[in-house]
């Protein structure tokens, strides 16, 4: 068995329990051209290309291995071995989810949480030394940007790598 049918095999029922952990019991998903006055506007990947990354990272780096109506995940080209590493930038988007939820697993994970302003939406960022995560609202939307990294050693600080990306996203969604 190949190195990324290994890595996808493991990846993506992680993705898909974290996607499940995260959001409500019975979550709506955005309409794809949905731009309701008090949400954000559907874009694929909020907004945010393989450029956008390659910039934000100052190198290239991440390769984008998942793209759905809910989120994008661009995989770190790092390795152990023949293995992949699986830690990445994601993005998601979520309708009707509660940020005192997305505050409580963040605070379970052992992340550090402060309090942000993104155009006049409020949020939070959530951060440790492995990862950094961004969530802002709109209405009844969140929207999550996050870094994960078993070296943050080689990249930029993490957190200024999310918060470039989640700029750029709203800008393009708000």
């Amino acid at each position: 068995m190949s190195a990324r049918i290994w890595v996808l095999l493991v990846l993506t029922p992680l993705l898909a329990a974290s996607l499940a952990a995260c959001g409500p019991k019975h979550p709506t998903l955005p309409e794809a051209n949905a731009a309701p006055a008090e949400g954000f506007r559907s874009q694929d990947c909020n907004g945010v290309v393989d450029a956008d990354i390659t910039a934000a990272v100052g190198r290239d780096m991440f390769t984008k291995t998942l793209v759905s109506d809910v989120g994008c995940f661009w995989q770190e080209d790092s390795v152990f071995g023949t293995v992949g590493a699986g830690m990445g930038i994601s993005t998601w988007w979520y309708r009707g989810s509660d940020m005192d939820t997305e505050r409580r697993l963040e605070q379970q994970a052992g992340r550090t949480l402060t309090e942000l302003s993104f155009d006049g939406h409020k949020g939070f960022r959530a951060f440790d030394t492995n990862a950094c995560s961004i969530y802002v609202t709109k209405g009844d939307d969140v929207i999550t940007w996050s870094i994960q990294t078993l070296n943050p050693a080689a990249l930029p600080n993490l957190c200024t790598i999310v918060e470039r990306l989640a700029r750029i996203s709203q800008g393009r969604v708000n």
